[in-house]
């Protein structure tokens, strides 16, 4: 119950910081003006069903994939380099925590930030589906805020991992922004430079196995797949990118929480790893 404890502190900490207040404000803005956006465009196209909620989940789905991983990794990057240059952190390990307790805590109690102000805040935003896009059907409404919400615990996950790994939140900060270029950029170009050196070329109806699966390894790629499995749409998943029917298992849709949990579970493993042999 140790780390239940040191995350009810770190999310009490956030509520008086206004931490809390201020996400749960920008993803009720953000999901308005999702609505707004996908009513907008449902006009210009004169298409009705683009005013569906599984087609606003879509329209949702790449601004929260850029977003919720920044703030994830913001709120968690400083959870335990912070403590430690504070020295509060020799003060919270003198209490009956253990190494552990302080990370797996610190995940939970970050998450709960991030989980909660998702929830809230498209919760708030729900007033602005039902005013743009007229109904809204909960049960895929709700299954896209808790695959939101999962994919928010594992960029907590990556950002508490760096801070128990680093001694300063500089370096705990460089490493979050180097996990958003690898993921936004990087990750894609090198696939696209591995495709064109492995089989010469770019364009490809059909592309190998081993193209398909690196697609679908990153936790950006098992956000969408794991929203197409949730909705049982192919739209988000690399089946709809690619236009074929028969996916490497590791690219299959469900498999996309697969991955996110391998992605939650590894950057927290090394944490604890490397914070149980660092000097304080």
């Amino acid at each position: 119950m140790s780390a239940i404890t040191v995350a009810k502190k770190d999310f009490r900490d956030a509520i008086r910081s206004r931490v809390l207040i201020g996400l749960t404000v920008l993803f009720a803005l953000f999901t308005v003006g999702g609505a707004a956006l996908a009513s907008w465009l449902s006009e210009l196209s004169d298409d009705a069903s683009a005013q569906s909620t599984i087609e606003l989940v879509l329209t949702l789905q790449a601004p929260a994939g850029f977003l919720v991983p920044i703030i994830a990794l913001i709120v968690g990057y400083g959870a335990i380099a912070g403590e430690r240059e504070s020295g509060s952190l020799k003060f919270l390990l003198g209490l009956p925590h253990r190494r552990r307790d302080v990370v797996l805590g610190k995940v939970l109690g970050r998450t709960g930030v991030v989980a909660v102000s998702i929830f809230v805040g498209f919760t708030i935003g729900l007033l602005g589906l039902f005013a743009f896009v007229g109904s809204v059907s909960l049960t895929d409404y709700v299954a896209f805020t808790a695959v939101t919400i999962l994919f928010g615990l594992v960029y907590v996950a990556i950002g508490v991992g760096l801070s128990a790994m680093t001694r300063s939140t500089t370096r705990a900060a460089v490493g979050a922004l180097s996990v958003v270029i690898l993921f936004k950029v990087l990750w894609g170009t090198a696939g696209t430079i591995l495709l064109y050196a492995i089989e010469g070329t770019f364009l490809m109806e059909s592309p190998p196995d081993w193209y398909l699966v690196y697609n679908a390894v990153s936790p950006d790629a098992a956000y969408g797949s794991a929203i197409g499995a949730v909705l049982s749409r192919s739209d988000p998943t690399l089946a709809s990118a690619y236009d074929i029917s028969s996916l490497p298992l590791v690219a299959e849709p469900w498999f996309g929480f697969v991955i996110l949990a391998i992605w939650a579970a590894v950057p927290i493993g090394l944490g604890l790893w490397r914070f149980d042999y660092v000097d304080l």
